[in-house]
């Protein structure tokens, strides 16, 4: 079996724009790497066959047939390199960033998945060659290829790397109560949420730190993440991953980081410790 492995993220920052007529939302987005990691194992099958290994909660929204993306990457991966008739493959995939939790779990697992696949079928494409395989599956696959820090515009799927902002340990409140990234956007979309899009100086200052246009929508969904987000477990306000619900705090060193969690996890929730990652999907 031939592994690779991507790694979760956080958008520390996040502006999305009005509703195009293609039905996709502009974005400006600093995305960053966390290293929390996604480990997926691919090797010949009789047929299309996804397996997980977590312990983490809300398992049952991974998809197990043929729409788990990374059977999505896989063919389309096929499809971009004249393969009609693609030799079916078993996926086993080793989570370790939240499901449904807004920090691009299912795109790194895609990530991974392309990477392991481009070895295995002795493609020899190169990262930039799999990142544009990668906006055909989902706007955060090509940012879990590429990794690191990077700000993204149009749908996300337009890179640049960035110079990294952040140095401090973060801390993610994992919410059980998943929320559909579809669904987030559809009530932001009825909450006409949409804004005029411009760029930040991200180095400099902080006051840009942890904006994100779908809160608002989020906490609409799901009001007591509204309230978890203003409750004080030393680690400042929390801030919403992506679509949510995932929270993430940032800390000011790891003691300060450590004592958040333990708060977090003595009120009942479970809690991660992360940190920023220059990393991106690699074999391993």
């Amino acid at each position: 079996m031939i592994w690779a492995a991507a790694q979760g993220k956080v958008n520390l920052h996040f502006q999305v724009g009005d509703l195009q007529a293609d039905g996709y939302h502009p974005v400006v987005s600093l995305y960053q790497a966390l290293d929390l990691e996604e480990r997926v194992g691919v090797e010949v099958n009789e047929n299309w066959r996804v397996e997980v290994e977590s312990q983490l909660p809300n398992l049952g929204e991974i998809p197990l047939d043929e729409t788990n993306l990374v059977v999505r990457a896989a063919k389309a991966l096929a499809q971009s390199v004249g393969i009609e008739n693609p030799q079916p493959m078993r996926f086993v995939i080793q989570k370790q960033v939240p499901v449904a939790g807004g920090m691009a779990g299912g795109s790194a697992d895609a990530a991974a998945a392309l990477t392991a696949l481009n070895q295995a079928w002795c493609l020899g494409l190169d990262q930039a060659e799999l990142m544009k395989v990668g906006a055909r599956i989902g706007a955060d696959v090509p940012f879990a290829i590429l990794g690191g820090t990077a700000l993204g515009s149009d749908t996300g799927i337009e890179l640049a790397p960035h110079p990294q902002v952040i140095s401090e340990p973060i801390v993610l409140l994992i919410n059980n109560k998943p929320l559909s990234t579809k669904a987030v956007f559809q009530e932001f979309d009825r909450l006409d949420l949409g804004e005029e899009l411009s760029v930040p100086d991200f180095r400099s200052g902080r006051d840009w730190l942890g904006k994100n246009s779908l809160a608002r929508a989020a906490f609409s969904l799901l009001p007591e993440l509204n309230e978890l987000s203003q409750q004080d477990f030393g680690c400042g306000e929390g801030l919403l991953s992506g679509s949510g619900p995932t929270l993430w705090y940032l800390a000011k060193d790891r003691l300060q980081a450590e004592t958040c969690a333990a708060n977090i996890k003595a009120a009942g929730y479970q809690a991660v410790l992360a940190n920023p990652s220059p990393l991106g999907s690699r074999l391993i």
